[in-house]
């Protein structure tokens, strides 16, 4: 073989050898599959007790819960020594913050003394931490959007002050988180319900009163719609979504205030529910403020020691079948 032979083989060859690593390559790509988007979804019940879900026909609810993590045994009150009303000012702080009153400052409905600064809604966490993540609220308890809130992308707030208002504001608020969340336009969602809190105010708190079970049964149907979104998103896009369900008192009689006493006030639940989450129940241990934590955990936020954060991921923990 010429000189020229020789050299005309050994450039072709490096060529063939470069389109072969190429095609390893792409085939190794394509092979592995993406993971999947991780998103947050946290629905907080207002003045929800857990017995009267038990007692009514909650389908979406028991889905969440089949599907998921039912933590049975969440307190309301922290296991050091805070101030605090057992209302929901220091309720929705400690759930949207991970902090307890003792940080936040909010013991009561006049928000007198809080602290939002320094501990925020959990929106500027996970805008600190990952700014291109996009938030949104959907809320029809003023506060919430007017005190609390902050780092929102979306927010709407619907502004109910009376028990017929919440009716209204909480099927309208199911509709737009839902639009919202099948738009693809947010990664971390909070939808609150109000009209339970509302319902038992005027009826009583408890689960064999009619209406206080009703209104649970309509908020399940919001929830619903929810869900629908959620399933639409994970079947044509790769998400995987946690449904975080919450609440931040129960009740006794018609009221829940001074009620650091009593279990059926201060003694909750919290749902964590997903294609990523083993499912069970626990009866160990769990606060308010392990919302936050376990969003975050979701998320594969590492929280700075810096935001002083009270609680703890509950994705983790001992469980039952």
């Amino acid at each position: 073989m010429s000189k020229r032979s020789r050299k005309f083989f050994a450039g072709w060859g490096g060529v063939l050898l470069a389109v072969i690593c190429l095609a390893v390559l792409a085939s190794d790509t394509s092979g592995a599959e993406a993971k999947p988007v991780r998103k947050v979804l946290m629905i907080g019940i207002d003045g929800c007790r857990p017995d009267a879900i038990e007692a009514a026909h909650t389908p979406h609810l028991d889905r969440l819960v089949k599907q998921g993590l039912y933590c049975e045994n969440t307190d309301i009150l922290a296991s050091r020594e805070t101030k605090g009303d057992t209302v929901s000012g220091p309720g929705w702080s400690n759930l949207l913050t991970g902090v307890w009153p003792d940080k936040h400052g909010v013991v009561d409905n006049s928000f007198k003394g809080s602290s939002y600064m320094e501990y925020p809604h959990f929106f500027a966490r996970v805008k600190e931490a990952r700014p291109e993540l996009k938030t949104a609220s959907f809320s029809s308890w003023p506060p919430i959007a007017e005190k609390i809130l902050s780092h929102s992308d979306e927010t709407i707030n619907a502004k109910a002050q009376h028990a017929q208002d919440y009716l209204v504001a909480d099927d309208e608020l199911s509709t737009a988180a839902a639009k919202c969340i099948r738009a693809g336009k947010s990664d971390v969602v909070v939808c609150y319900f109000g009209q339970v809190d509302e319902t038992g105010h005027g009826n009583g708190f408890h689960p064999t009163v009619k209406k206080y079970v009703e209104s649970i049964e309509r908020v399940d149907g919001y929830i619903g719609r929810l869900l629908a979104a959620i399933d639409e998103r994970q079947k044509t896009s790769q998400e995987a979504w946690l449904i975080l369900v919450c609440t931040d008192h129960g009740g006794s009689g018609t009221n829940h205030g001074g009620g650091r006493e009593k279990p059926e006030i201060r003694h909750v639940f919290i749902i964590a529910s997903g294609t990523e989450v083993k499912a069970g129940k626990t009866s160990e241990p769990t606060y308010q403020v392990d919302i936050v934590a376990t969003a975050l955990d979701y998320l594969g936020i590492v929280p700075q020691a810096s935001w002083k954060l009270d609680g703890q991921s509950v994705l983790d923990l001992k469980r039952s079948e």
